[in-house]
């Protein structure tokens, strides 16, 4: 029996040079992730969780919800002032109007991102 695929969608953003207040924030970080489902056109089903890593070297957040149709997930390095952003769906959304999101709320300029949307072989 041959597999059926599901249309997915999946956008990785990693992002460098952040200012080191903005990912140290717990509030800022939360906001974050509240706002990332509307502009998907998608709401939140559980979460969002966020936790606090104090590790030496490794200060920062790490934040995860589900969504209706997957999941949004960011990981924060205060020192290395890097944010790591990761949108999973079933169902289309515009990747450019999330990327100007993050570009804008982390006020970085595209030249500090490395972006990759996923395709798979079966689409």
């Amino acid at each position: 029996m041959q597999r059926k695929y599901t249309k997915t969608y999946h956008i990785i953003f990693d992002a460098f040079g952040v200012n080191k207040k903005l990912l140290g924030d717990g509030k800022f970080v939360l906001n974050l992730l509240l706002e990332i489902p509307p502009i998907l056109d998608m709401k939140i089903l559980s979460g969002p969780n966020l936790v606090q890593d104090y590790d030496t070297g490794h200060e920062g957040f790490s934040g995860f919800e589900i969504i209706d149709f997957s999941h949004v997930s960011i990981h924060t390095f205060v020192d290395t002032q890097e944010a790591f952003i990761d949108i999973f769906s079933c169902k289309p959304f515009d990747y450019e109007k999330v990327r100007k999101y993050l570009y804008k709320i982390l006020k970085i300029a595209p030249k500090q991102v490395e972006t990759l949307e996923v395709k798979y072989p079966w689409e």
